[in-house]
């Protein structure tokens, strides 16, 4: 594999020794904290105020890997997020929401997928004991082992870490793809084709947030290889980047960019890909109210919160334009799905308003080609009972079991909740989860 095209590769092993067993042992081997966090980490959990201390050393974490996400430029991670509203000017650690932060830095692989699936469910545990009311909160506490386990994760996925965990072959490849022109046989586009699916959408964003951002000769360059590797990826892309080709063409239009526009053309009309161009740009409008949804569900206090985001994404309209769909119907399962602390009660009758709403061309669309790709709901599919449940009310609600299913293993998780087979159930979800966490 060429150099400039090495795929950077998560960290493996453990920084943490197996025998460290308190929190003086791990917190010592953590690099990125200084001696004085160290100190009030131990004098915390020394003290039994194991939610305080889950809380700071989680915060920390998540306060590095925000910074490190940063290093590769604002606007790239809003366009790699999907949000219009980031740009270099961004604070990151106020910009990035956490389950953001995770998720982004699994698919760039700055963390590893272990270490992701513990701190998004670390994330859950303490979002619920922060929701606890005072009464509640007065005999469910954290427990020692609870606290470790936050502790030795943050350590062994971020703080334990030396220098920047920023992938320097990522910096290197992105640059190059601003400082020249690719050609259809470089072994570069070659190796590109058969990379891991998150180096490909990487790079495809890095070219769609050129042509806003970039001028003079990185702005040609980038230009030039969106036209050689749009179409050298085009088939194995998936609907959600393929819609935003199409939308950045349609705003290149909007904005009058005529070299964008012509390069975008040329891309789109090799791989008679204009079916993915929206025909308005309502679609925007329900990507940003789908994805306030998903930050909100996955935030502190989301039972609260939640109700008035899913109702301003039910009032946009009574159909979702086709490029929005994706992650608008990732917001809505995510409500009525809810976590394994239950659901928002409030929020539960507008997102059940809007799958009233599918067709059965819809279901099969979601079931075929999105499912196949949505992170967070594999994760309740595959970790926890109580969205387990829900799932299997829903398939029966929506007689998901008689949609023409096209893919074996979202075929067997159908059937399965049908039986309400939470085993077989948890096996296919956690098998879909894997293909799309490491291709």
């Amino acid at each position: 594999m060429n150099n400039s095209v090495v795929v950077w590769k998560e960290p493996t092993g453990t920084i943490v020794p197996k025998s460290a067993d308190n929190a003086p042992a791990i917190a010592n081997v953590a690099k990125n904290l200084s001696s004085r966090d160290q100190k009030q980490i131990i004098t915390a959990f020394q003290s039994e105020a194991f939610e305080m201390m889950a809380g700071f050393v989680l915060n920390k974490a998540l306060s590095q890997l925000k910074r490190a996400l940063a290093s590769l430029g604002m606007a790239f991670v809003g366009e790699m997020l999907g949000r219009a509203d980031l740009n270099e000017d961004s604070v990151p650690t106020v910009s990035i929401s956490d389950y953001e932060a995770i998720t982004l830095a699994r698919e760039l692989g700055l963390i590893n997928q272990t270490d992701a699936t513990r701190l998004t469910q670390h994330l859950e545990l303490l979002a619920h004991f922060d929701s606890l009311n005072i009464e509640d909160a007065e005999t469910q506490e954290m427990t020692r082992e609870e606290a470790l386990s936050f502790l030795r994760t943050c350590v062994n996925a971020v703080l334990g870490r030396e220098g920047d965990i920023a992938p320097a072959e990522f910096v290197s490849f992105r640059a190059e793809l601003q400082g020249r022109t690719f050609k259809e046989n470089d072994p570069e586009v070659i190796t590109l084709q058969v990379a891991p699916y998150f180096f490909k959408k990487t790079t495809l964003s890095i070219l769609l947030a050129g042509i806003k951002t970039k001028s003079g000769a990185q702005f040609e360059h980038t230009l030039g290889n969106i036209v050689v590797l749009v179409p050298a990826l085009w088939k194995t892309l998936r609907d959600a980047e393929k819609w935003s080709i199409g939308q950045s063409y349609a705003e290149a239009v909007n904005a009058a960019i005529s070299p964008a526009v012509l390069a975008l053309k040329k891309a789109l009309t090799g791989v008679r890909g204009f079916d993915y161009v929206p025909e308005s740009l309502r679609s925007q409008t329900f990507a940003a109210a789908a994805a306030n949804v998903i930050s909100v569900h996955t935030a502190m206090n989301n039972f609260y919160n939640e109700p008035a985001a899913i109702s301003a994404l039910a009032k946009l309209g009574t159909t979702i334009p086709w490029p929005a769909f994706p992650i608008s119907m990732s917001a809505v399962l995510a409500v009525q799905l809810g976590n394994k602390y239950g659901t928002s009660h409030a929020a539960l009758s507008e997102a059940a308003s809007l799958l009233d709403r599918l067709t059965n061309n819809q279901w099969e669309y979601y079931l075929n080609e999105c499912l196949l790709g949505d992170e967070l709901i594999l994760q309740k599919l595959c970790w926890y009972e109580g969205p387990q449940n829900r799932w299997f009310s829903l398939v029966e609600t929506y007689q998901l079991a008689t949609k023409t299913i096209k893919q074996k293993t979202i075929d067997i998780l159908i059937k399965a909740s049908i039986t309400k087979n939470n085993a077989t159930l948890t096996t296919a979800a956690r098998q879909l989860l894997n293909e799309l966490t490491t291709k």
